[in-house]
């Protein structure tokens, strides 16, 4: 794939998987430094508003956003990039854009690196299924991350929905 072929073809999943996101559960399933942390997205039917978390083996909870969710982020960035702000819009391949996409042939994963804020290098893996990420690998920090879309099973629904409600309670 040449450059703009890449950037265009992983768009189209990154805005697949987001949208995948909205319509059910999107679980991301953390190996490595964060093993066993479990990052939750409920529909708005499930949670309303509240339909983010990120659960720990102990059971703790937190608050992540959805553009923390690896189903979302490339789409985030991308709609950050559209100097219009819009989600409906993906801005056309440029090499400065403050993101490198490169498509691997031999094992069909997309490859990653992208210039944060604070200078440094992002490098990420993305192995995709029928058009959706389902797997991401983070290069720097060694860990990998399954996502499952679907619907959610009871205890995850309720973790979630009782983090809010302890949050919304203090």
């Amino acid at each position: 794939m040449t450059p703009e072929d890449a950037w265009d073809a992983f768009a189209q999943v990154a805005d697949n998987s987001c949208q995948e996101a909205y319509t059910g559960l999107v679980e991301e399933d953390i190996a490595g430094p964060d093993v066993g942390r479990v990052k939750v997205r409920l529909t708005f039917e499930q949670a309303g508003e509240n339909s983010l978390a990120a659960i720990a083996p102990n059971g703790d909870t937190e608050m992540v956003e959805y553009n923390e969710f690896f189903a979302c982020e490339a789409d985030f960035l991308f709609m950050t990039l559209d100097e219009n702000g819009s989600a409906q819009v993906i801005p056309e391949y440029s090499p400065d854009w403050p993101i490198d996409i490169a498509f691997d042939a031999t094992n069909g994963t997309y490859i990653t690196a992208q210039v944060m804020e604070d200078g440094s290098v992002r490098n990420l893996v993305y192995t995709v299924t029928n058009n959706l990420f389902t797997l991401v690998d983070d290069v720097d920090l060694g860990s990998t991350t399954t996502l499952t879309y679907g619907q959610p099973n009871a205890t995850l629904t309720q973790a979630v929905n009782d983090f809010w409600d302890a949050y919304f309670a203090n």
